[in-house]
């Protein structure tokens, strides 16, 4: 979490997400990550690889950061779900041309 912080201080930023590895996390957890995650540290946050309890705790993180955000954060950060690494670069190209305004 001090890693998202420290680099939305810089300027927010796209994540993408690897899921295969992950071995999902315990109830304390998840808790600080929603009382602690930020919509604005993020332009938009990219997983592949997921599985159904993936997504659920992605959704359910979202949720809960979206119910305790200040009126100053930004709106919901957008999330996508994609079956491989090879779409997800391709979405987050995709995502960079549209925050670049088109400007190359």
């Amino acid at each position: 979490m001090n890693l998202y912080r420290e680099l939305a201080e810089q300027q927010p930023y796209f994540v993408l997400s690897d899921m295969r590895a992950s071995m999902g996390m315990d109830a304390e957890a998840k808790r600080y990550m929603s009382e602690n995650l930020r919509p604005g540290w993020f332009l938009g946050v990219i997983l592949f690889n997921t599985r159904l309890l993936h997504r659920a705790i992605a959704k359910g993180l979202l949720i809960a950061a979206a119910l305790t955000r200040s009126p100053d954060d930004p709106p919901r950060t957008t999330v996508q779900f994609v079956p491989t690494r090879e779409m997800a670069l391709e979405l987050l190209e995709q995502w960079r041309a549209q925050a670049d305004g088109g400007r190359g």
